[in-house]
């Protein structure tokens, strides 16, 4: 979460910005936040209805940002707007102040605890200095970012789902029915073998979409395939977990229940799954002609 919202700024940003904003960052002082998604614009980013207008000296913020992830909580965030003018839309970034005025914010409830938000933006000057990149390189920025944590999110999948299976492994062990433990059964058996090696083909994608970033041969259809088959499987690794708990799954307070809670939001953020589903139909049908 710390690292959607300063990413582009080690990216993009001046190195005054960078040098004010990410040593606080990695020190734990700073708390960055990502404003991409709007109410007409969530996977289809370029619908962004958000107005930068040009200012003497910088740009003015108009729009609306919504399940923005650190809002309320944030120091800056960094937004992401369509310049006005003529010809052809124009999608830039720009770094805003948390208390910069005409910035508000209205928190939002969600399934399982999270700081996230709904992110207004009424007159909100820019000076040109915190402009993040290039005139225009706005979305390719936010794409690029969102492909780095694409992994993390499938890396946090995988610790999900491992707990999961961990809690799964010592119910069935220890639970009886019908005079024998639950870890007898043929049919549970089953289900653990499947689970077990989904889990290995999650762990392999999210390691080599990892390496890959970090050797400087990533793709996008990397971690796209990484981030949906690890939330993916770790949902059914969850669901498989409430049911062999039984009653004692749907709990309040019991790891399981938990669990369930937690993972759901995993499939949706930084891209739900049938965003990845294209990322990765598009890679290989470009490949292909």
């Amino acid at each position: 979460m710390q690292g959607l919202g300063s990413y582009p700024l080690a990216l993009a940003a001046n190195e005054p910005l960078r040098r004010y904003v990410l040593p606080r960052v990695a020190s734990g002082a700073t708390v960055c936040a990502f404003a991409l998604t709007e109410p007409e614009a969530g996977s289809d980013v370029k619908n962004l209805r958000t107005t930068a207008t040009p200012a003497d000296g910088g740009v003015v913020l108009e729009g609306t940002k919504c399940f923005i992830s650190n809002a309320g909580l944030a120091d800056s965030y960094v937004v992401f707007a369509r310049e006005t003018g003529e010809g052809k839309p124009r999608f830039s970034a720009f770094f805003v102040a948390g208390d910069a005025p005409g910035l508000s914010v209205i928190r939002t409830r969600v399934l399982a605890p999270h700081p996230i938000g709904t992110v207004k933006l009424e007159r909100v000057f820019v000076p040109d200095a915190h402009r993040v990149g290039e005139p225009g390189a706005g979305l390719k920025l936010a794409l690029g970012n969102l492909d780095v944590f694409r992994v993390s999110v499938g890396a946090a999948a995988l610790g999900l789902a491992d707990r999961a299976l961990t809690e799964t492994v010592d119910h069935l062990k220890r639970r009886v029915q019908f005079g024998k433990p639950l870890a007898e059964q043929q049919g549970l058996q089953f289900a653990l073998a499947d689970l077990a090696t989904e889990q290995l083909a999650a762990q392999l994608l999210v390691y080599r979409a990892a390496a890959a970033r970090d050797t400087g041969h990533a793709t996008s259809e990397m971690a796209a395939m990484a981030k949906m088959h690890a939330t993916e499987s770790a949902q059914r690794a969850i669901d498989r977990a409430v049911q062999s708990f039984g009653g004692l799954g749907v709990t309040v307070g019991q790891v399981p229940e938990r669990l369930y809670r937690e993972i759901r939001a995993l499939r949706i953020y930084e891209g739900a799954t049938e965003v990845q589903k294209l990322v990765i139909a598009r890679a290989l049908l470009d490949e292909r002609s």
